[in-house]
């Protein structure tokens, strides 16, 4: 099905009123909006344009948190040719509550500053023109740049732009753990409250809770915020967040708990958003790993994260959920089975694959978390485990769907069908081989190097793996050369069928290679 192109949208007068005062770092936002058409309860958060003060100035003492700078490998963006910047935006945000399915305004205007991050390309002429909106997972307690870590390499490549918008209190707290200066002006609050800062025991990890409430602040100023995120980007005053790059495809993104509030908004506020700014703010949506799930509007009815049936109604714009296979055992096989859809969403599941990867480079060091006042995964450092996981990549089947919705949203080119996994009773179904059956089969599936696990234990996110020996792939395969042979033919028809990017083989390529090193299979093809 169709939908209003970006570029020929209707935008409203007032939001592309002059930009300000840049050279302050503070953009004002347009005094008023043009009314909807069909005004919604809360309509004018629903087109509101907050706004803008940045970029934030870095200093060698003062950077923004999770800075590729201090991530656990290094990484200096200015030689990739992109700008990594920080920004704050402030407005107005109503709570929500959604009894019997009808949306209502429970509180009105509550202020709030909030805090984006912006990698792009530092030279417009370089800029694909595709912004890809993360909701940053707060799983963690800390501002999580989960697709970051799944993409980044293929953004880079793409010119494309990746937008970290912060989701939750427990991540500003955070935020203001790391530099309470630099941070000082970020607010979920919605009344004054006397609290102090939540800080984890690092000799007693069990005792934080990362889905604890702040007292005091509010989670359910996520979705007016998020939707202003959008309207800042169909705006003037979005080209000075994109260095004056022009956002022609805009796809809101969630992972894991940040998928789950991906569909909690599709759901609610998609089709309100689009009537207030008559078309849609966000393209596409794509949910990793937060399976159909949906959570509470407010916070007061959560107590932390309590999750509800996902509705999963059919939308304008295509939507495009990647399940793991370690999906299954977080939030149980039931919840993943095959089932009709409307004609825009796609379900692709990928067995053999974990819920998460433990080993991306792109995730802040571990002196930068215990700055923040939260746990890093010190695990990871010993080599004994890091054996044991899982190294099946999920991350050719996210990108796949990435430019799948880029395709589907700028030249109404659909993404290839649902694949899901063979259940029975509720459980995965697995092949003689110990893999799950069914699903997006890749060729390191198709052509198995060993048993891959999603979940190394019930309710694990990350996965194991038990690879073949030596004996057994000559046995199988033969040569290095043959196996590799094998794999690629399944992969390359992958990507005629639109499941598998050039980017994913090459990806796979590598993982393969690595596992056949572990395993002692020569390099040679005698």
């Amino acid at each position: 099905m169709p939908h209003q192109s970006r570029n020929l949208r209707y935008r409203k007068l007032l939001a592309a009123s002059c930009i300000g005062a840049l050279g302050l770092g503070l953009l004002a936002s347009p005094a008023g909006a043009a009314p909807a058409k069909h005004p919604q309860p809360g309509s004018s958060t629903l087109e509101a344009v907050p706004e803008v003060l940045g970029p934030i100035e870095a200093t060698g003492d003062s950077y923004p948190w999770s800075s590729l700078t201090h991530a656990r490998v290094p990484a200096d963006v200015s030689e990739l040719g992109y700008l990594e910047e920080e920004f704050f935006l402030r407005g107005e945000a109503n709570v929500y509550g959604n009894p019997e399915g009808e949306l209502q305004v429970v509180t009105e205007n509550v202020p709030y500053t909030n805090h984006l991050l912006v990698r792009r390309p530092a030279k417009k002429a370089d800029s694909s023109g595709v912004v890809l909106v993360d909701i940053l997972n707060a799983s963690n307690g800390f501002p999580g740049e989960d697709h970051l870590r799944r993409m980044w390499d293929w953004a880079v490549e793409e010119g494309h732009t990746i937008i970290g918008v912060t989701s939750k209190p427990i991540q500003v707290d955070a935020l203001k753990n790391f530099d309470a200066e630099r941070y000082a002006p970020l607010s979920w609050d919605t009344a004054e409250a006397e609290r102090e800062p939540i800080i984890a025991d690092r000799d007693d990890p069990s005792s934080f809770d990362p889905f604890m409430v702040v007292p005091g602040a509010e989670e359910g100023l996520a979705w007016d915020i998020i939707t202003q995120v959008g309207t800042l980007l169909e705006s003037r005053q979005g080209r000075a967040v994109l260095g004056g790059q022009h956002a022609k495809t805009v796809l809101l993104m969630g992972q894991s708990q940040s998928g789950i509030y991906l569909n909690t908004y599709a759901s609610n506020f998609h089709e309100p958003v689009t009537e207030a700014n008559r078309g849609p703010v966000f393209d596409g949506y794509l949910n990793t790993v937060g399976a159909v799930l949906e959570r509470p509007l407010a916070q007061a009815q959560t107590g932390g994260l309590v999750t509800v049936p996902g509705s999963e109604p059919a939308l304008d714009v295509p939507f495009i959920t990647v399940t793991s296979e370690g999906d299954a055992g977080l939030f149980g096989a039931a919840t993943l089975a095959e089932k009709e859809l409307p004609e825009n969403r796609r379900h692709w599941q990928v067995p053999g694959t974990p819920h998460t990867d433990l080993l991306s480079p792109v995730i802040p060091a571990d002196a930068e978390i215990y700055r923040s006042g939260r746990l890093p995964n010190t695990a990871v450092h010993d080599e004994a485990f890091r054996s044991t996981l899982n190294t099946f990549p999920l991350e050719p089947a996210i990108v796949a769907a990435t430019e799948s919705l880029i395709n589907w949203s700028k030249r109404n080119r659909e993404a290839a069908p649902s694949q899901w996994f063979e259940q029975s009773a509720g459980q995965l179904v697995r092949g003689a081989d110990g893999n799950a059956a069914g699903g997006l089969r890749y060729g390191l599936l198709e052509h198995p190097l060993g048993q891959f696990l999603g979940a190394a234990h019930p309710g694990a996110v990350y996965g194991s793996m038990e690879l073949i020996s030596a004996e057994e792939f000559a046995q199988s395969y033969g040569t290095r050369s043959a196996y590799l042979e094998l794999v690629g033919k399944v992969d390359t028809k992958l990507i005629e069928q639109g499941y598998l990017t050039e980017w994913g083989q090459r990806y796979f390529a590598e993982v393969a290679n690595d596992l056949l090193d572990r395993i002692g299979v020569p390099a040679g093809t005698k």
